[in-house]
């Protein structure tokens, strides 16, 4: 397990400073976030930008362990022809990873139940087990994996959300049957959702390929470093031993980067300090 960090920390800067910026200051084990990976394919030579990203990397001791799809997918969305959309953009992103030499691709489960219609639950569920059943054949031709990232759900106080449960993304893997799927776990999100930390890890099991690690008070999803909230980071730790997890730990906070460049600078030293302190 190694610690890592969410690339939009700085995503006021392009993806090669930022990179370096990283490296700089000791965190070399890094995602690529939806924005930078936005950037760094918006023109006609996107493939000359990613592998120059990817020399970038080699010749500075930097792995790219995993890359975040557009936040905005939405591969259960009622309007088909935005599904298709949103389909294809994904199956985009996963010849992106390839590019980057990326292993895992986090991209979110589709839907949201606005009714208590069972039909609708239904819906909602087969339109993602067609999805996923199309990106994972198009994945496993790039040698890349999707994690699907567990969901955030305010027990009692909003509507289902497929991905809240940890079942739901092995229900999903299980009816599709490849091995190019996986799940992302994302600390906070389960917070929110009053999962039972320890249990959920060990329920991921060996599809643990991705972390999303935050922290929150329980309220709604604040991104904050560990320790800043109410997760019992003993808990977490030592269900990720126990499952053997061997992929990055990687620190998901957007609740911590609004500052200037320097104090963010500083942020991440103390990051890493609370890494240390984590880890032993």
């Amino acid at each position: 397990m190694r610690p890592g960090i969410w690339t939009s920390f700085y995503a006021d800067l392009s993806p090669g400073d930022a990179f370096l910026r990283f490296a700089d200051l000791g965190w070399k084990d890094l995602e690529v976030s939806a924005e930078h990976g936005k950037a760094a394919t918006q023109n006609d030579d996107w493939k000359e930008q990613l592998r120059n990203l990817r020399k970038l990397c080699a010749d500075n001791g930097i792995t790219l362990w995993q890359m975040h799809a557009p936040l905005e997918l939405n591969l259960a969305d009622s309007d088909l022809q935005k599904r298709e959309q949103d389909i294809n953009t994904a199956a985009k992103w996963a010849e992106y990873a390839h590019e980057l030499g990326l292993p895992h691709l986090v991209i979110h489960p589709g839907g949201r139940r606005k009714t208590e219609s069972d039909a609708e639950k239904n819906e909602i569920i087969s339109l993602n087990l067609d999805a996923f059943a199309r990106l994972a054949e198009i994945a496993s031709g790039f040698g890349v994996k999707f994690c699907i990232e567990n969901m955030m759900e305010r027990i009692g106080q909003g509507p289902w959300r497929l991905g809240a449960r940890i079942s739901d993304l092995n229900e999903i893997i299980d009816a599709v049957g490849s091995d190019a799927l996986g799940i992302c776990f994302d600390s906070s999100h389960a917070n929110v959702t009053k999962l039972d930390m320890s249990q959920a890890i060990h329920e991921c099991g060996h599809r643990l390929l991705a972390t999303h690690i935050s922290d929150n008070d329980g309220s709604g999803d604040q991104h904050k470093l560990p320790f800043g909230g109410n997760i019992d980071w003993e808990s977490v730790i030592s269900a990720l031993k126990d499952i053997d997890y061997r992929q990055l730990f990687n620190l998901e906070i957007p609740g911590e980067n609004k500052a200037p460049v320097p104090v963010r600078d500083a942020r991440l030293r103390y990051a890493r300090e609370i890494w240390e302190y984590m880890s032993v």
